[in-house]
């Protein structure tokens, strides 16, 4: 009986590091990694189709120069990172 409670309480125990864990890295961690995922991302934009794309933005009303692809991308992709959701079903056939 005695094993059983200890097992539970190291079980808790693990579970709410978890929960830390969790915590820890979606406030510090993903917004910080979206960032560079998308400053990446736009450093690759930049050297494929920067030209056009300064171009079509241009014609939105936003003058950026080409050097300022990556920053933007990499600001749109922390904003975006915000607003992620995430949505688990469980279907029950009873």
């Amino acid at each position: 009986m005695k094993k059983n409670m200890e097992k539970n309480f190291l079980e808790t125990d693990i579970g709410c590091g978890g929960v830390i864990l969790v915590v820890v890295a979606s406030i510090f961690i993903l917004p910080w990694l979206a960032f560079w995922l998308a400053y990446f991302g736009g450093w690759i934009a930049k050297i494929v189709i920067g030209k056009y794309l300064v171009q079509g933005l241009a014609m939105l009303g936003l003058n950026i120069t080409l050097d300022q692809i990556p920053l933007l991308a990499g600001i749109l992709g922390w904003i975006g990172g915000f607003f992620k959701s995430t949505q688990i079903r469980n279907n029950n056939n009873n």
